[in-house]
């Protein structure tokens, strides 16, 4: 474990109202987030501010707000950086040797920034091959080239792009990186993502915020219930206003 808790540090008032707003932000003000698990899952619905809340940790810890490494140096998107990063104060039990960024919505700027590096620093893994390879296939390369044991390592919606049985490939690979001593904080809508063993899972809504089991989180209960009768639930939905 390399954090071990987050907290505001801020007066609520001095934040950008859609910042403060924000469940995870009020939570941060409130009590703070504490890290108890090597793997760390947010969930919950668009807009509770999951995607900040990575990015916040991500900036905090001087990695590429774009993603990447502390090494990665790249910029395609101004004022892409919530000002949540220097509200926070990240409390940490020591500083990880290795860390890294990775973002869903902006892998395919760090491809690209990674097929400029010609020739490949020495003692770097090549990475500049990404864009040859389908948005699945990078990432699970990036993954597997650039994830290690006693490793800081952040995801943002990794599942954008993965079919199902990469997710679940992805799921085993994360569990055995925790096991090898790495700390995981993810942000994800994934129900297959959820489930890895010994997650805690924080879960946003609009209403609050609460640390639930995976049967107990929403994207649990829809894939369930859409799963259990797929037609009648096609056929629901689809049905037009009388």
């Amino acid at each position: 474990m390399f954090i071990t808790s987050a907290r505001l540090d801020t007066p609520l008032e001095e934040l950008p109202p859609y910042v403060a707003g924000l469940p995870v932000v009020q939570l941060l003000a409130a009590e703070g987030v504490d890290f108890d698990s090597p793997i760390t899952i947010i969930t919950g619905e668009n807009g509770t501010g999951k995607s900040t809340f990575i990015e916040a940790i991500a900036v905090g810890s001087r990695l590429n707000p774009e993603g990447g490494s502390r090494h990665a140096s790249f910029e395609t998107m101004t004022d892409s950086v919530s000002p949540l990063h220097a509200a926070i104060t990240l409390v940490r039990r020591r500083n990880p040797e290795d860390a890294f960024f990775l973002r869903g919505e902006s892998f395919y700027q760090l491809a690209s920034y990674y097929e400029t590096l010609h020739p490949v620093p020495p003692r770097s893994t090549p990475m500049n091959d990404l864009r040859r390879m389908s948005h699945g296939q990078s990432l699970i390369a990036t993954i597997l080239r650039r994830f290690h044991g006693d490793g800081l390592f952040l995801l943002d919606e990794p599942e954008a792009g993965l079919s199902t049985l990469r997710q679940l490939e992805l799921l085993g690979r994360l569990y055995h990186l925790a096991e090898a001593g790495s700390q995981i904080i993810m942000a994800t809508h994934s129900p297959i993502l959820l489930a890895i063993p010994d997650a805690q899972i924080l879960e946003l809504t609009p209403t609050g915020v609460r640390w639930v089991p995976f049967e107990e989180t929403d994207a649990f209960a829809a894939a369930q219930e859409f799963a259990s009768d797929p037609l009648g639930s096609a056929a629901f939905l689809t049905e037009e206003d009388a």
